[in-house]
């Protein structure tokens, strides 16, 4: 599978944290609140979009689905504890699903990348809440096993991320996974190339891939979605082809300063704490269910 469709260009969008409320302090994490986040589902149904998956899309390119008119795709990186407990049952409430990119090193609890100190705590989906998420429709993905940039990892240790994640997550899920997503976005011509010899059939970047969906199946460009995004520039987001805007803009700052895409993707690497994330960032329906019923369109319900 090399190219992906060019008839569709489908939006996918990027999600991390979803709290209950807003927190008390700056946060320094990416987040939306459940409110807003439902805000953004109820927009996303009213502008006549289906949420499917990759696994989905997999099946479409093998003859065995048929897409809806208007199909979308909603990622949440990290696996956080929030993202079942908040985001899950509002996408259950919608009729929706999502695509869910765990951590492969299951004996991690806490995003530790995420938290500047003991106060600070960022609990993750235990093995048996992944599991769940699975049984209930949703894709279960790879993150990586302990959410290390790969652009400061050796060929060697990313090959060893990519097998070790997929084969943990998958032993837990006792199915197949096929999606990945980069840690903090970090992707170049070297660690792509490793990706794309793997068990992987995608991968997910944010800021890196063409504004075509998919135009490489191992660089899939993200739209970030987080409390900065205010309900109108969502609307833009879905309205607009706005991964074009974004493509341009970094192009452009690109030039000026060739270092800018690693010091937007993420801060302050050293220790694995204190790091701000700028923009970053299976279950899966049975097959046989995936193929005798075809996703239909949300606006012809």
């Amino acid at each position: 599978m090399n190219d992906l469709d060019d008839k569709l260009n489908i939006k996918v969008l990027m999600y991390h944290r979803v709290l209950k409320k807003e927190p008390l302090d700056d946060a320094h994490w990416h987040y939306v609140t459940a409110s807003a986040f439902r805000k953004h589902l109820k927009m996303i149904d009213w502008m006549g979009y289906t949420p499917v998956t990759f696994y989905d899309y997999k099946l479409y390119k093998e003859g065995k689905l048929t897409l809806p008119a208007k199909p979308i795709i909603i990622t949440f990186d990290d696996g956080y504890l929030d993202t079942y407990e908040n985001a899950i049952p509002i996408l259950l409430e919608m009729d929706m699903r999502a695509v869910i990119f765990v951590m492969g090193n299951r004996n991690l609890q806490r995003a530790y990348w995420d938290e500047r100190n003991e106060g600070d705590m960022c609990p993750l989906m235990s093995d048996e809440q992944v599991r769940h998420v699975s049984e209930m429709g949703f894709e279960v993905g790879a993150h990586s096993m302990n959410h290390t940039t790969f652009l400061k990892l050796s060929s060697v240790e990313i090959s060893h991320q990519l097998e070790k994640s997929k084969d943990q997550i998958e032993s837990i899920l006792n199915d197949e996974i096929y999606t990945f997503a980069y840690p903090y976005g970090g992707v170049d011509d070297r660690v792509r190339d490793v990706v794309s010899e793997s068990e992987f059939s995608f991968a997910c970047g944010v800021y890196t891939g063409s504004p075509k969906f998919g135009k490489t199946v191992f660089d899939i460009r993200r739209l970030a979605v987080n409390q900065k995004t205010a309900l109108w520039k969502f609307a833009l987001l879905l309205l607009l082809p706005y991964q074009y805007v974004e493509w341009i803009y970094h192009r452009v700052k690109s030039r000026q300063d060739p270092q800018m895409l690693e010091k937007d993707l993420y801060v302050n690497m050293e220790d694995g704490r204190n790091r701000k994330l700028k923009k970053s960032k299976n279950g899966k329906p049975k097959e046989t269910d995936m193929i005798i019923h075809n996703i239909s369109n949300r606006n012809s319900r």
